[in-house]
């Protein structure tokens, strides 16, 4: 039944109407009208034929709306055989007499198709026990409810496979026949590159393979996606709006995948498979931050179908230790992370200590993984982690050991201000068992900068001190990771902490010998050659630059060095100090010599005297 709504100068040729008075209702031949205030409500019966005979398969009805016009092609009066299986393909065939447009029917011709191929399948397989379970099933899936009972017989579910067979060609033929202009137009158009909107329909439906750079409304797709546990297939909706004419191919949001392309998205889908699970990686891309929390877990990540890959997506979900946030990243920009394993040669220390140090994290190498059982009867603390507590002036080596540790472990740094924690005990407990929480998830060596505000000494007339100081010492009890804890001002620590230190290291004001190993070293990175020194050894970190070019490379005496090595600066200091003189040298385009650094030497010196005399 169609209703039309038209206006009372409305004069249709072949639906009678008649000048009723509103709310009048009368009858002409199959028009129903029904006058109202300035418009006619026509009901118009379309009679359906009965299917009085069992040779045809479905009848094909051209709907006129008006005469001359070209038509509505509906599809109805399907045989028995073919209800059954369009059942499972629309929801709405369960009526009196289901009907189809063709157009609607036109973008499963490859479904049919398969469907005809899988009952070949099916009916050639060998009669064995296993088949003909799967052919029941199969039957079972297509409509016919029956096969699942076994006291039906193999060939009664043969019979229907091979009705449905020969029912379903014919179906598909009418709509290859129909489609084939329409297929023609579609294929000159995409060997030319574009596409009509009215053809995007049948183009994509059709190729049902596609790829697309954008999101919106109108087509839909699949995807699948890692969510921190497994795989899941998720439903995509893009849009193409409406345009006139043809448009290029390329420009569309979602096109038709090519060979090429897919290859390219089978290779990106290898790199999203491989990062599933917790990993360390390296960035150089831009990064979107994004709300949701990822799930670490332990063990493999499941296998992911080959045949799949391709739709895999660009970004992964992480958690930026740099910009402590949680990013989503572009697989094509994730690297393997390239560790410095002569970090730990650059820390100037006392041989002993750094001896001490290493051999204290090299049994924590593995108690924190996620495939192994932590060792807990080594390391002292319940947590059965590694707690150092490194004490010393600025700049004389705590938090380059922490990171020469990260180094030496292969594994990732995060680094804490008590700036990023809190003084009231009931938030610090929450931001610190966070912070504790990510460190171990992520397998990090942890540092927590200047820590001497978490760890002063309780008194008796300060009772939110003492409940921060009762909190740090429950939480870090608990923790199973590495943990430095860096400070100036030793002597303030609470006596309670003592006992959960793993290792206390004092950090001395660097001697005569000290400070030249330091400006050597950083000499070094910086490219500079010394008298018994022939290079850095090592690549190059990002605050030094290497010089390349034989003519510019700069050179250092000893007895130059032996000059530096009297003034009484620190190794950060130091390190400031070359790389300033480096960018001067650079900005004048020549190598860094010793006039250089006299004159970034003689500023911080000026500097220091006129902050001492302030």
């Amino acid at each position: 039944m169609c209703l039309h709504l038209h206006g009372p100068e409305c004069n249709a040729p072949n639906n009678v109407w008649k000048n009723a008075q509103p709310s009048e209702s009368t009858t002409e031949d199959d028009v129903i009208v029904e006058r109202k205030e300035h418009y006619l409500i026509r009901e118009q019966i379309w009679i359906v034929v009965p299917k009085l005979d069992l040779g045809n398969y479905f009848y094909v009805n051209r709907r006129h709306r008006m005469p001359g016009d070209e038509g509505d092609l509906v599809l109805s009066n399907f045989s028995e055989t073919l209800l059954k299986v369009l059942r499972t393909f629309y929801g709405d065939f369960y009526g009196g007499s289901p009907e189809r447009s063709a157009d609607t029917m036109l973008p499963d011709i490859p479904v049919l198709q398969s469907v005809i191929e899988d009952i070949g399948v099916h009916l050639r397989a060998d009669a064995t026990e296993s088949n003909i379970a799967d052919k029941r099933a199969f039957a079972a899936s297509r409509g016919c409810q029956e096969a699942k009972n076994v006291l039906h017989p193999e060939s009664f579910v043969d019979q229907f496979l091979s009705e449905l067979r020969e029912h379903l060609s014919v179906l598909t033929n009418y709509l290859l026949e129909l489609y084939k202009p329409k297929a023609e137009k579609l294929s000159l158009q995409l060997a030319n590159g574009c596409i009509e909107h009215d053809l995007l329909a049948s183009g994509f439906c059709l190729e049902h393979r596609n790829y697309y750079k954008a999101s919106g409304v109108h087509l839909t797709g699949t995807a699948y996606s890692w969510d921190g546990k497994s795989y899941l297939q998720t439903p995509v909706l893009f849009a193409i709006p409406f345009y006139n004419g043809t448009k290029d191919l390329d420009s569309l949001e979602c096109r038709p995948l090519t060979p090429e392309m897919e290859a390219k998205l089978i290779a990106r889908g290898r790199l999203y498979t491989a990062l599933s699970g917790v990993h360390y990686r390296s960035y150089g891309g831009g990064a979107n931050p994004h709300p949701l929390v990822p799930l670490p877990q332990s063990g493999e990540a499941p296998d992911f179908p080959e045949e799949h890959l391709w739709l895999l997506p660009s970004c992964v979900h992480g958690f930026n230790l740099t910009k402590k946030m949680r990013s989503t990243f572009y697989v094509t920009e994730i690297e393997p992370v390239s560790f410095d394993h002569n970090a730990w040669d650059h820390l100037v220390l006392d041989p002993a200590t750094k001896v001490l140090i290493k051999s204290l994290v090299q049994v924590t190498r593995n108690s924190n993984s996620f495939a192994s059982k932590t060792i807990s009867d080594v390391i002292t603390g319940k947590g059965g982690g590694l707690i150092c507590v490194l004490h010393g002036p600025p700049g004389t080596g705590k938090t380059l050991t922490a990171e020469a540790v990260a180094e030496h472990l292969e594994r990732p740094l995060y680094v804490v201000g008590t700036s990023e924690l809190s003084t009231v005990p009931s938030e610090l407990e929450t931001k610190l068992k966070s912070i504790l929480d990510i460190a171990t998830a992520w397998d990090a060596v942890l540092l927590i900068d200047e820590a001497d505000v978490l760890l002063e000494q309780r008194s008796l007339h300060e009772i939110e001190r003492n409940s921060l100081v009762s909190v740090v010492l429950r939480v870090l009890e608990y923790h199973r990771g590495v943990l430095f804890l860096t400070t100036n001002r030793v002597k303030v620590f609470d006596a309670a902490f003592l006992s959960r230190f793993s290792i206390a290291i004092k950090y001395p004001e660097h001697d005569l010998h000290s400070r030249r190993v330091i400006w050597r070293k950083f000499f070094e990175l910086a490219g500079v050659k010394t008298k018994d020194a022939g290079g850095s050894g090592r690549s190059t970190p990002t605050d030094m630059v290497l010089l390349e070019d034989p003519s510019q490379v700069a050179t250092m005496s000893e007895a130059e060095l032996d000059e530096l090595a009297e003034k009484p600066f620190n190794g950060r200091t130091i390190k400031n100090l070359v790389r300033t003189a480096q960018a001067l040298a650079l900005a004048s385009n020549e190598p860094m010599s010793k006039a250089h650094v006299d004159i970034v030497v003689r500023s911080q010196e000026k500097f220091l005297h006129e902050f001492a005399n302030v």
